[in-house]
């Protein structure tokens, strides 16, 4: 059935020809990339230090420890998604976004200062609830500001952020600990030197606090408008399929040098890692690709390419045990090629241009909503892999994909994404 958008319910209209007070909607999204970039270098600064960590004779932490740090920083990072979107509405995406940053700086000064494992915990409890301001921030403001036809490219533009900052973080904040300086430490301070900086240029480039902040001017939610938006069929058949695909994503992606030495043992660690890689790098392709795809070819139709991308990383989780017997590294490097764009494709779609344009003029909510239940299913992600390998690991991940892609059928018949007012 064809849903006519309300006036209530639609993401406003982005002007063609922005006022003097508001920035060029080109410089809304390259400072909104450049911001939710940023979010990843406090965030990874834990992952850069664990090697340290580890080998600190003063603080004495155990993998265990660090396991269950994880879990933490993940359920308060889910839990803050819920909370992000509602903040957005009354704060204003852009002050949120700094003030996100700015706590995220704190909270990874915090871990490069901490002299006890509790107080390296609060650091991280802290870095959770900053990371989770975010997303549906710098979502809602490209939403805002970005015409229902070219939407699709400017989400594609903005899910690469988060590809890069996970490629990207690690590598350089390793770099600087281990190499440059020889303490663990330094990968926290520098991680939180890089948000305060990109708080600073983000506040001056966008004017947050001087302009008017139209994105909130828009998105003040009734209470009757925010129960409609939570009786969307939408917005929760695209949480499920979310729940189902971050543990894939997680998964493939947190374990990844692991599962290349599994299927190649006789190759180095090293290499394995740089087969691993091109994860991440294919990440960087796909939602471009998707989104694109989803403006030229699918006429503004999010759910549809989604369910396309997600059937291609179910064949993709399927071929890489048979390539994996073959032994040949660079058949494993193709399916890891094709596993990175389709997973990276259907992630930017779900959460991204899909989530926002059914949330209508409450985006943020919307986009909180749908990544916060993925992120509860994405904190099984990392420890799935330890518990199931092989051959059967990647049965089991491929039928969760499968499930996703069927979850998602309903929604194909709507009309293009831009039209997906709450019912």
């Amino acid at each position: 059935m064809q849903l006519r958008p309300t006036r209530q319910s639609r993401v406003p209209p982005a002007d063609d020809e922005p006022s003097k007070l508001q920035p060029h909607p080109n410089h809304v999204l390259a400072a909104s990339w450049l911001a939710y970039a940023a979010f990843y270098f406090p965030r990874l600064a834990f992952a850069a230090s664990k090697l340290g960590l580890l080998a600190d004779p003063t603080l004495g932490l155990s993998r265990v420890f660090l396991g269950v740090a994880d879990a933490l920083f993940l359920a308060v990072y889910a839990a803050g998604q819920f909370v992000a979107g509602a903040l957005t509405d009354r704060v204003g995406p852009r002050r949120l976004v700094t003030l996100g940053l700015l706590t995220a700086c704190a909270a990874s000064l915090l871990l490069a200062a901490t002299p006890t494992a509790w107080l390296l915990l609060a650091a991280l409890l802290i870095q959770g609830a900053a990371q989770a301001t975010g997303w549906a921030a710098v979502c809602s403001d490209v939403a805002q500001h970005t015409p229902p036809q070219r939407r699709g490219v400017a989400f594609g533009i903005l899910s690469t952020s988060y590809a890069f900052g996970a490629l990207a973080a690690p590598v350089l904040l390793g770099w600087f600990a281990y190499s440059v300086i020889g303490q663990w430490r330094a990968a926290p301070l520098a991680g939180g030197m890089i948000a305060l900086f990109v708080a600073v240029a983000y506040t001056l480039w966008l004017r947050v606090w001087f302009a008017p902040d139209r994105a909130s001017q828009h998105l003040r939610a009734s209470e009757r408008q925010a129960l409609a938006l939570l009786r969307s069929r939408s917005l929760w058949f695209l949480s499920g399929a979310d729940f189902l695909l971050k543990p894939v994503i997680y998964a493939t992606v947190f374990w990844a040098p692991v599962l290349v030495r599994d299927a190649l043992p006789f190759i180095a660690a090293g290499v394995a890692t740089a087969i691993a890689g091109l994860l991440g790098l294919a990440g960087l392709a796909g939602p471009l690709l998707a989104g694109t795809i989803s403006d030229r070819l699918f006429g503004g139709h999010r759910v549809r390419p989604a369910v396309f991308a997600l059937l291609g990383c179910t064949v993709a989780l399927l071929l890489f045990p048979v390539a994996a017997r073959t032994q040949r590294w660079w058949l494993i490097a193709l399916v890891l090629l094709a596993l990175g764009i389709t997973l990276y494709a259907a992630e930017s779609l779900i959460v991204g241009v899909a989530a926002a344009e059914a949330g209508g003029a409450q985006a943020a909510i919307a986009v909180g909503i749908v990544n916060g239940v993925g992120s509860v299913g994405g904190i099984l992600g990392g420890l799935v892999p330890g518990l199931v390998t092989g051959t059967s690991l990647f049965l089991a991940l491929a039928f969760t994909a499968l499930i996703a892609s069927l979850l998602l059928i309903p929604l194909t018949d709507k009309a293009s994404g831009h039209d997906h007012s709450p019912r």
